[in-house]
């Protein structure tokens, strides 16, 4: 039997409870950057966006990384071609849909009479670059963590994805914060 309940657990709860003291910190920045985000519900609305697209992008690189790594077809080397497109492909469908998200947001925001206080140049850029950004962190963290984990006999599959979307949430956040500053409003 490869899967066993107590393993999962026993591998699992320290790291899930490192992730939760991590989230906090996370949801702290929130916290005291509360001022900025009502000044522009626009952003506030695009935090979940922000988090939830790098976290779920990188888990699924991680996911492909671990069936890969299991079934033989991807080598612990950071020179695979088939790690490598996986990587580079989880880049740009990330890149894409943060950029077809910003502008959705953007719009639904205009015609749902969201007060916005940035135009739609200054917006895209910033969820554009926080997703570059993320993406690429992610991306690196997901191949990072299915190769640790898998050379040192864990299951990548149970310690991925409680990582990579925790390293989003948090850097999400953060990267963010750094592009309204970048931008400027």
């Amino acid at each position: 039997m490869i899967y066993s309940w107590k393993k999962i657990v026993r591998n699992g709860l320290p790291l899930l409870t490192i992730c939760i003291l991590i989230e906090v910190f996370g949801g702290q920045i929130l916290q005291i950057n509360q001022d900025k985000l009502l000044l522009f519900p626009i952003l506030l609305i695009s935090v979940p966006v922000i988090n939830s697209v790098g976290g779920n992008i990188g888990s699924i690189l991680g996911a492909r990384l671990a069936s890969g790594l299991h079934l033989g077809e991807i080598e612990l080397t950071i020179n695979d071609k088939n790690m490598q497109k996986n990587f580079f492909i989880s880049l740009i469908i990330g890149l894409l849909t943060y950029l077809i998200l910003s502008i959705i947001i953007y719009y639904i925001s205009y015609f749902g009479n969201i007060k916005m206080n940035v135009n739609i140049l200054s917006f895209v850029s910033i969820i554009l670059g926080t997703g570059i950004l993320l993406m690429v962190m992610i991306s690196i963290i997901s191949v990072l963590t299915a190769f640790l984990s898998f050379k040192k006999g864990l299951d990548p599959d149970d310690t991925v994805a409680p990582i990579v979307t925790t390293i989003g949430d948090t850097f999400g956040i953060l990267f963010l914060f750094l592009l309204i500053g970048v931008v400027g409003i």
